[in-house]
């Protein structure tokens, strides 16, 4: 994959995620319930006119829809996972988590959509083989890198 531009901050996470689906009328997340749950309500806020849903793990059954209330984006009642567009949360392809190329890409292949997008922080989807990999076959990944310190007396 060649890089196609460069964000700064989580302002250009959210501004550069809109930019990719601006398009697209729906969008499904694919995450981890809990570690990815709020990265996909955060990538969610900017394009909350658009039908969201989220997908925790490989269980496309317990998809729920995300709706945009006076809180935020929560997750509601249960809906399809079918959408435009598909993200795979960097979450799913952490050791700890287990998910393997062929478990992901079989999960895809429950999900009608058109166009792939993975979004991860420190590279964790290249890391585990899934940008190259033809199984997936990602049309963007979105990569962001943070860091930090914590202060204290």
């Amino acid at each position: 994959m060649k890089k196609i531009s460069d964000i700064k901050g989580l302002g250009g996470m959210l501004n550069g995620f809109r930019d990719l689906v601006k398009d697209e009328r729906s969008v499904t997340f694919v995450g981890t319930p809990g570690f990815c749950t709020p990265f996909a309500t955060f990538l969610g806020y900017p394009v909350r006119e658009k039908r969201l849903a989220f997908v925790p793990g490989l269980d496309v059954d317990k998809t729920r829809e995300m709706v945009a209330t006076e809180h935020g984006i929560e997750l509601a009642a249960e809906t399809t996972p079918d959408a435009d567009v598909v993200v795979i949360l960097g979450g799913m392809a952490m050791p700890k988590i287990g998910v393997t190329i062929d478990e992901m890409a079989a999960l895809l292949g429950k999900i009608e959509h058109e166009k792939l997008i993975g979004v991860c922080f420190m590279g964790i989807l290249d890391k585990a083989g899934w940008c190259s990999s033809p199984a997936i076959g990602f049309d963007y990944v979105m990569n962001v890198n943070l860091m930090g310190d914590i202060s204290g007396n």
